[in-house]
């Protein structure tokens, strides 16, 4: 009878043990590691099997120096539990110490009791642990640094030569971290320049602090991309932060396009289309415009040929393809394909734009092969079958 007992209470144990196990995470607080200037956390002494835990797993607790942090503790059952926070390291492995003004100790419980108080300890991982079991309720308590944060927005830039931008540089406070924060940038490669608003900055617990940078590009900083490299660098020793800024410099520019773009002109006649010149990346200036035809032949003429073009804008030219012939002996302009070609320069750019042109049909012979006199011909061939069949007929009748 007792071994039946005895098998009935173990086996009443074991299911007890992995209830526990399994239902514990759902029910007992866990352990975040957050960083925020008041935390509250909660600790619950369990038994799991024959040894003791906090909220069963003895979870990690991590916290920014700086916080105020209040620990809520109670128990799963009636076992008494006291927590301390080892802050002086002496005390873990060997035997419990609450006497030192560096440690944290609790009351003992159940019921339940609490503990406040602000961290104020060196960034580092200490042990947490009850000092009646303390070789299985035993975790880390880790102490964060503070730090801060470096941003930029926005991140990317498009620049014109001889013009500049701005970019809102953010150092954010981490971990409760307040002090002065000292500015820099670098480009890569080398030709712009920059300049902050305000540096060095001054961050506050929790908060934040801008600065605005202008990047100017000089005109002589050639087209292409560069990147701008922000560096925050804190007197006390905190580690640096960067952020980065991609910058893109580009050029006043323009464009030349023709429409049509082919042109079919009879002999001894004219034809027209549109050249159009448009701005970009903020190009203004006056363009002056000339066209040539190749192989030479007709003749061409734009109007204006002058154009003034603002930044933004663009302006239409009128090109004229002329077929006739020109002078009392010249020679006609021969039926065929030409390219006629426009070009617009504007001190080192120059752009230009092509138009194919058909004098006659788009199947006539190409230039210096002239095309056969059909009709002379034809009227020959007519005649000379008249003439036969009247030598014929005259013949006939003279038999």
């Amino acid at each position: 009878m007792r071994a039946k007992n005895l098998a009935g209470i173990l086996t009443c144990m074991i299911l007890f043990t992995g209830l526990t196990v399994y239902l514990a995470p759902t029910i007992l607080p866990s352990v975040a590691p957050v960083s925020a200037s008041s935390r509250t956390i909660s600790l619950v002494g369990t038994v799991a099997g024959y040894n003791y835990y906090w909220n069963n797993s003895n979870p990690t607790i991590t916290v920014a120096k700086g916080d105020t942090v209040t620990i809520n503790l109670s128990s799963a059952d009636t076992t008494s539990h006291r927590l301390l926070i080892d802050f002086d390291n002496n005390g873990f492995g060997t035997s419990p110490d609450c006497t030192t003004g560096a440690d944290q100790c609790s009351a003992t419980f159940p019921p339940s009791t609490s503990i406040s108080f602000t961290v104020n300890y060196p960034p580092g991982t200490y042990k947490y642990y009850c000092t009646i079991h303390p070789n299985s309720m035993v975790g880390n308590f880790v102490v964060q640094p503070p730090d801060f944060g470096v941003s930029s927005n926005p991140p990317n830039l498009s620049i014109l030569q001889g013009s500049n931008a701005n970019s809102t540089i953010t150092v954010s406070s981490i971990n409760n971290f307040a002090g002065t924060i000292t500015l820099s940038a670098n480009p890569s490669p080398a030709g712009p320049t920059t300049s902050f608003g305000t540096n060095p900055l001054t961050v506050s617990s929790g908060g934040t602090a801008t600065s605005k940078l202008t990047i100017l590009i000089p005109q002589t900083v050639s087209p292409g991309l560069y990147s701008i490299t922000v560096t925050g660098t804190n007197s006390s020793g905190s580690p640096s932060h960067t952020t980065a800024i991609s910058v893109t410099v580009t050029k006043p520019d323009f464009s030349t396009t023709s429409s049509p773009t082919s042109l079919t002109v009879p002999p001894s006649s004219s034809g027209t289309t549109s050249i159009t010149l448009t701005s970009s990346n903020g190009f203004s200036g006056t363009l002056t415009l000339s066209g040539t035809v190749s192989p030479s032949g007709p003749q061409v003429s734009l109007n204006p040929t002058s154009v003034s073009l603002s930044a933004g804008g663009s302006t239409p030219s009128t090109l004229t393809v002329s077929t006739v012939s020109s002078g009392y002996y010249s020679t006609p302009v021969a039926q065929g394909n030409y390219t006629v070609n426009i070009t617009a320069p504007s001190g080192s750019l120059v752009h230009s734009t092509s138009v194919s042109l058909t004098v006659g049909s788009t199947s006539s012979a190409p230039p210096s092969s002239p095309s056969l006199p059909l009709l002379p011909i034809a009227g020959g061939v007519i005649a000379a079958i008249a003439a036969a069949g009247v030598a014929l007929f005259l013949r006939r009748r003279s038999r």
